[in-house]
């Protein structure tokens, strides 16, 4: 079933229907259907859809769909719009990947940058002092190659947190 679903999706040049049902699935938590939202989000070329199956895999709260959505983000292919995948772990358990979000901080978009600062600020007093060490050790690894502020700031507040 999750096939046929997929191909409907993928196939329609209406895209419009497809975002309604991708957003129902979340708006319902229908978690049946996690393995299909994830098998989309790996597979779809189109950001518009990968973003509404990122919604929509956020609002199941399932923590399954936190690698799918990391892999999707260190995707070379969805450069240019990460800010949805990265809003999309906001309320799912990713302290296990902040290293890998962390170097987002210095993007270029202003909304990955500000996400991934904010994915960071709401892991005060979650992080271990290894973590925290790692995390920081990351951001002096990026300041060396990217001047932006941000990776400053977060620095600093990591610091600030040990």
């Amino acid at each position: 079933m999750h096939t046929n679903i997929k191909q409907e999706f993928l196939s329609q040049e209406d895209t419009e229907e497809a975002l309604q049902r991708i957003m129902h699935i979340g708006e319902n938590k229908d978690t049946s259907k996690i393995h299909f939202l994830i098998k989309l989000l790996e597979t779809t070329e189109n950001n518009v859809l990968r973003n509404q199956t990122a919604i929509a895999l956020s609002d199941l709260g399932d923590e399954r769909a936190v690698e799918p959505l990391i892999q999707a983000i260190m995707d070379p292919r969805t450069l240019g719009s990460r800010g949805t995948l990265l809003y999309a772990l906001e309320d799912l358990d990713y302290i296990q990947h902040i290293e890998h979000i962390i170097p987002f901080i210095g993007d270029t978009s202003l909304e990955v940058c500000a996400q991934s600062f904010m994915l960071l600020e709401q892991l005060k007093d979650k992080l271990s002092d290894e973590q925290i060490l790692r995390c920081q050790q990351v951001i002096e690894h990026e300041i060396k190659h990217n001047e932006r502020m941000l990776l400053v700031v977060a620095l600093d507040m990591l610091n600030g947190w040990r």
